[in-house]
């Protein structure tokens, strides 16, 4: 029963997801100007070099698994918060870009392995880049970065692995250097499922359950460029 629970969830999860991506994609293609086709839209040059943007907003999604019975146990979803910093060449199409994103979550282990909830800090610390579309005001932009993911948990071990993600968003210029932003970001970590994660006095007690662990992110923010 509990299995079929946790399918059900998943595949929820995987609708909502895909859902609010979609919806993403909505708003910034209606940041195009009406006569421009939004598949094939130029990007736009940069006229400032610096950017930054702190941001605050929910990541959700994956799992571990009990490294002797196989049970899995779900990342609790929760508040996210982190920066972006980017930098442009003058008249270049699109940003270089520098990704950090914390998460402040936990896994209930209902008292397997005499564990309970246990705290768990997740780093997303990644290089990338983004263009923009649409007009000087009201802006759609697409993004990729690279990097690392720092799983770490008080006195239960951490680890570190590599990781991509992709994202669509929204920006709206209140004048020529602020902006508001809203993201949809999916992360995705490289992991090993036979790798040790979480250890309770020297044995395993979780791995990672697959070969990739998939989580998204909504955020929103406030950006400035000089």
């Amino acid at each position: 029963m509990k299995t079929g629970s946790l399918k059900k969830e998943g595949s929820i999860q995987n609708r909502l997801i895909l859902a609010a991506f979609c919806f993403s994609l909505a708003l910034t293609a209606s940041g195009q100007d009406l006569d421009t086709d939004w598949a094939f839209a130029k990007p736009l040059t940069q006229t400032t070099r610096f950017g930054i943007s702190p941001f605050y907003g929910y990541r959700f999604g994956g799992e571990i698994q009990d490294a002797s019975t196989g049970s899995k146990y779900n990342f609790k979803d929760a508040p996210a918060y982190g920066l972006y910093l980017d930098y442009a060449p003058m008249d270049y199409y699109g940003r270089f870009e520098l990704l950090w994103s914390r998460q402040d979550s936990s896994v209930d282990f209902h008292g397997n392995n005499g564990l309970g909830n246990v705290d768990i800090t997740i780093d997303v610390i990644q290089v990338g880049g983004e263009c923009e579309y649409g007009s000087e005001r009201l802006r759609g932009c697409v993004s990729a970065h690279v990097g690392a993911t720092h799983f770490s948990s008080d006195g239960y071990g951490d680890d570190t692995k590599f990781s991509f993600d992709i994202g669509a968003g929204v920006k709206a210029f209140l004048t020529k250097n602020i902006y508001l932003r809203a993201d949809l970001r999916g992360f995705c970590t490289v992991t090993d499922a036979q790798g040790s994660f979480i250890y309770a006095n020297g044995v395993t007690v979780a791995s990672f359950s697959g070969s990739t662990l998939w989580q998204g992110q909504v955020s929103a923010g406030v950006g400035f460029t000089f």
